[in-house]
């Protein structure tokens, strides 16, 4: 006897969901049978994933959205309300700078923190209006343990992650009597494009050491998780920060 989880007649706007994760999270919102809004600063990127996705039989279309903008958040969100308000909103996008905090051009880290903070609430704010009409909406932010230990090199990208997790358990609060679930998936070191430099200059026995599991993420393990928080069997959880990242971070 399977257990499913189907999303079908849900819209599900992901961000970032040109590449990594925030791909891999609409891959697999639309095999549960959501139709995804491909959300992504780089079009071309975007069009890729949605093409994927409409080429396997699933719903999607794609949107070039800069998260740090007001005015294209408020767009989008004009376009995406009423019938058209997504029930699953994944705040994915991000950028980071490794280096010593100290030498870093505070232009460079304030930019780090614009996006991967700032744009997460703003897109949010935007859209959560009418989201709050949807039944059973979720919101899940992407995280990082980053945010919940700090990582030497990443000290903005650290503080970015870390004030998600406070965005998360406080806007959880406001709209939960709406019906609308907020949580964060909070990831360990996942291979992707764009980590592909740091993942890479990772000696083999500091992963055995730091990772119980002993192996680094992939990308599908943080979509699964996004695609079970989405659904109803996660109905009863809101305000958590939720680890993904092979036993590296064991925090409560």
């Amino acid at each position: 006897m399977a257990v499913d989880i189907d999303l079908a007649g849900r819209i599900a706007l992901v961000t970032g969901a040109g590449s990594g994760i925030g791909r891999a999270c609409a891959l697999l919102l639309a095999e549960a049978g959501a139709e995804v809004v491909i959300a992504d600063l780089d079009a071309d990127s975007a069009r890729r994933t949605a093409d994927e996705i409409t080429a396997a039989g699933g719903s999607a279309r794609y949107e070039q959205l800069d998260i740090t903008s007001v005015g294209q958040c408020a767009e989008i969100a004009a376009r995406h309300s009423g019938a058209l308000a997504p029930a699953v909103l994944v705040n994915c996008a991000a950028i980071w700078t490794i280096g010593a905090f100290a030498a870093m051009d505070a232009a460079r880290w304030q930019r780090d923190m614009t996006v991967t903070l700032h744009g997460p609430m703003i897109l949010t704010a935007a859209l959560v209006p009418a989201m709050c009409s949807v039944g059973g909406a979720s919101v899940i932010n992407i995280g990082s343990d980053a945010g919940r230990v700090g990582e030497r090199a990443q000290v903005a990208y650290s503080a970015a992650k870390a004030g998600l997790a406070g965005f998360t358990k406080s806007l959880a609060r406001e709209v939960g009597q709406h019906g609308v679930r907020v949580n964060c998936v909070s990831p360990g070191l996942t291979r992707t494009a764009g980590s592909a430099e740091f993942v890479d200059a990772v000696p083999a026995e500091v992963v055995r050491r730091n990772y119980p599991l002993g192996r680094l993420g992939e990308p599908a393990d943080i979509a699964n998780l996004v695609v079970f928080l989405a659904s109803d069997r996660a109905s009863w959880i809101t305000g958590q920060i939720i680890s993904v990242s092979g036993g590296y971070t064991m925090a409560g």
